[in-house]
């Protein structure tokens, strides 16, 4: 089951969000989130926060149309990390994020977190952009057609055994860790190019073209 969830970070477009949408089998605006949907004319599946942040407009035009979860804007969770969550409860086992980033910084981190938390619930995440993907490097993974596309790869804590393969900057077995960025803007020299990961949690970012949206 595949879940999307559209964050209050900076929204996405109308094209990014209905190609999500397409593919997807529950759909969820976390607060913010739902003015996104309201900007491309269609409807979530679910509703969640504590909508301190969606304009009140917005909010009245989907109630009663879609389900709602209104959350206490006095909770220790933020809305992200109880929309991961009920989207797992209900059987999500890969989840697309979007409006992760932009807006504030540590909000972003934040939602980058959310990868993590994913993983260890057994769940796959990625963060989606119109001109980034943001994946954990769940063993190895593999970018296909991505030729000149910038990757960086940078550990949340510390990495151990990147082995990177068809890129400007070549690693074998190497360490990352948080304190030295070393893993930043890297290029794809080949069509096809592998990243590899023994322990740890590492986030790929990929900065690609339009074709690669879907990927």
């Amino acid at each position: 089951m595949h879940a999307v969830i559209v964050l209050g970070g900076d929204l996405p477009g109308e094209t990014l969000l209905r190609s999500c949408l397409q593919v997807c089998d529950l759909s969820i605006a976390a607060d913010r989130g739902l003015e996104a949907f309201a900007a491309a004319g269609v409807t979530p599946d679910l509703m969640i926060g504590d909508m301190d942040s969606v304009r009140p407009e917005v909010l009245r035009q989907y109630e009663g149309q879609a389900e709602q979860r209104r959350l206490n804007c006095i909770k220790d969770d933020t809305d992200g990390v109880d929309a991961l969550d009920v989207a797992i409860a209900r059987g999500a086992e890969r989840i697309t994020l979007l409006g992760a980033l932009g807006g504030r910084l540590d909000h972003a981190l934040a939602n980058l977190m959310l990868l993590i938390r994913a993983h260890q619930k057994g769940a796959f995440a990625q963060i989606l952009s119109e001109d980034v993907r943001i994946v954990r490097v769940n063993g190895e993974t593999t970018l296909h057609g991505a030729k000149g596309d910038t990757v960086s790869l940078l550990p949340l804590g510390s990495a151990r055994g990147v082995t990177i393969g068809g890129f400007f900057y070549p690693l074998c077995g190497g360490d990352l860790d948080c304190s030295h960025p070393l893993g930043v803007s890297n290029v794809v020299t080949e069509e096809e190019a592998r990243v590899s990961v023994a322990d740890g949690d590492l986030l790929l970012f990929h900065y690609y073209a339009a074709q690669h949206v879907k990927e």
